[in-house]
């Protein structure tokens, strides 16, 4: 049988990884699969490993001695992890444990190599602000532009993908821009890929780590390495 791999990256996410055993576990059981859900702990300054611990059962911890970004811990949930199948996630639970199932439904259709929830086709989420749904589609609209593919969103962590297709790719992103590096890569490769709706809730716990001018820099980055890549046929840059 399968297995999935659950890759939770967590910066200082103590509160919310205490939602795992009500919120996550229960909802992982029901899809009949054997899993891990690997919590990455990225030099939290709180008590986040604690917890993470503590929970036992599937949860297993991965730590980084220093916060090195979420691309960064993406990545090393990537290499740790024992499943066919990897599924990234944020540790704030914005994404419901529930839309697994969905993902899994819409791959298991069999005309696809890895699922990408859509905030956009779920019509964001009311309590979404206005400004970050401006930038999402002004994002997207360049990524699609520059990666060839016809999608609705490009940033957004949660995805199915065969853990097969992610080892062979050549990462470099250690911030938020590591989804649309991926995607960019997967496809390059030839890789299809399907969206479902999945609205985007707000955090109950804890602050956002999410550095908008930081990250635009870091997109722009990836965008020039994207287009180098494109243009003179490399395989990274």
């Amino acid at each position: 049988m399968a297995m999935i791999s659950f890759i939770f990256p967590a910066f200082n996410e103590a509160e919310n990884l205490k939602r795992i055993p009500v919120e996550v576990i229960p909802v992982f059981d029901a899809l009949g699969m054997e899993y891990e859900i690997v919590v990455i702990d990225d030099g939290s300054r709180d008590e986040t490993a604690a917890v993470a611990e503590s929970l036992g059962g599937p949860v297993r911890l991965v730590r980084h001695e220093k916060n090195a970004g979420l691309g960064s811990a993406v990545r090393t949930g990537i290499r740790e992890s024992r499943g066919d199948f990897v599924v990234t996630m944020d540790s704030d639970l914005t994404f419901a444990p529930e839309l697994v199932k969905e993902l899994m439904a819409r791959y298991q259709q069999g005309d696809v190599d890895f699922v990408s929830g859509s905030p956009k086709l779920a019509g964001f989420g009311k309590d979404i602000p206005s400004y970050r749904i401006f930038i999402s589609h002004v994002a997207t609209l360049v990524y699609k532009l520059v990666v060839g593919a016809n999608v609705t969103a490009v940033s957004p962590i949660f995805r199915l993908y065969r853990r097969e297709h992610l080892i062979e790719l050549p990462i470099k992103a250690t911030g938020f821009d590591i989804n649309a590096e991926i995607l960019f890569h997967l496809v390059r490769r030839g890789r299809r890929v399907a969206e479902i709706p999945a609205p985007l809730t707000v955090r109950i716990h804890g602050e956002s780590n999410l550095d908008y001018p930081k990250e635009m820099k870091r997109h722009i980055r990836l965008i020039m390495r994207m287009l180098k890549m494109r243009l003179f046929g490399i395989e990274s840059v």
